[in-house]
């Protein structure tokens, strides 16, 4: 089975592709029995959760491929700017449909009850479009 984000040119012929729809019935995006979009803006948000959530060294054959955002904000001390700019430049890097969009994220840091988190916003030409928790 092949999944292409967009219309791609193989040959000279357009070929387009739906993707498996990936949301969780815990999102609040959700919409249920869904099971495949041709929305690139839906790919995009799909593919950044994957860069955020995998650690760099995990993919065979391209160890820096991912910002492993729960081991950035509480290995190492890493400030706001840094973490946007790595976020930003793995996006634009391993996303290709990226380049046709502003693509912008937003992180925060804070402490309740004793605890530190991080909330990492994705904006696609501004607006909201993923919202993540780190804690």
């Amino acid at each position: 089975m092949m999944f292409f984000l967009k219309s791609r040119y193989i040959n000279k012929t357009i070929f387009m592709v739906k993707e498996i729809y990936t949301r969780s019935p815990d999102d609040p995006n959700y919409v249920f029995g869904v099971y495949e979009h041709s929305d690139p803006i839906e790919s995009i948000i799909t593919q950044i959760k994957m860069i955020l959530g995998t650690i760099q060294g995990q993919v065979y054959g391209n160890i820096n491929f991912g910002v492993g955002l729960e081991d950035l904000v509480f290995a190492s001390r890493i400030n706001k700017n840094e973490l946007e700019e790595k976020i930003k430049a793995q996006i634009y890097q391993y996303i290709d449909e990226a380049s046709d969009y502003n693509i912008r994220p937003q992180v925060s840091f804070g402490r309740d009850s004793g605890s530190e988190f991080a909330v990492v916003d994705i904006f696609i030409d501004e607006q909201k479009s993923i919202g993540i928790l780190v804690k």
